[in-house]
């Protein structure tokens, strides 16, 4: 059967775009699927897929998974060896604005992820300090592995030697990186603008 959800008026508005025109009482909703069995499965439906490797914050994680459901990322795979709890699902799902009821998110390690993205056929593109490449010059079509490292530690080496293309966002303060959202809200805003 069809699944079928109760929202509220403002989410009906926000994903009806009505305008001036009235709201309407039932939206029908066609995209992507917003649950996936494992990582093949959500590998093999394509596209953008953003990778967080070893991010620890629920909040970071929260937003991340928000603006890659806003940027029409397929899903997000949080590349971390320890479990996530009850708790930190949770916060999770606070922080991302309730979005993953809408996009896939998905645990596994950073090598499993890498070795079935590259099995199923996706380029993998990291964001760190060390890239060599402007965003704006990368391919983000087709199917893409984006990688984006944790807090304090940056993109594991895992990553980086897997990576197909190391981006480098410009900076030009005294701080030595963004924050990890900014990288996030970059990458997967220059996705859906090249997606269009």
């Amino acid at each position: 059967g069809v699944p079928v959800h109760e929202v509220t008026q403002r989410d009906l508005w926000r994903m009806a775009h009505p305008g001036s025109g009235s709201l309407p009482e039932v939206l029908t909703l066609i995209g992507r699927e917003p649950s996936a069995e494992d990582l093949h499965s959500m590998l093999a439906r394509g596209g953008t897929v953003l990778c967080l490797d070893g991010v620890a914050y629920a909040g970071n994680i929260g937003f991340s998974v928000r603006t890659a459901e806003v940027a029409g990322a397929t899903g997000v795979v949080l590349a971390m060896d320890e479990a996530i709890t009850g708790r930190m699902w949770k916060d999770i799902r606070h922080s991302s604005m309730q979005a993953t009821r809408f996009i896939p998110v998905l645990q596994s390690n950073i090598e499993a992820t890498v070795a079935a993205a590259q099995q199923a056929g996706f380029r993998i593109m990291v964001i760190e300090d060390v890239g060599d490449h402007d965003l704006q010059e990368v391919d983000l079509t087709g199917d893409v592995l984006m990688i984006v490292g944790a807090e304090s530690d940056g993109v594991s080496q895992t990553a980086l030697d897997a990576a197909d293309v190391v981006v480098r966002l410009p900076m030009h303060g005294f701080v030595p990186s963004y924050n990890l959202q900014v990288a996030v809200a970059c990458a997967c805003v220059e996705a859906a603008r090249q997606r269009r």
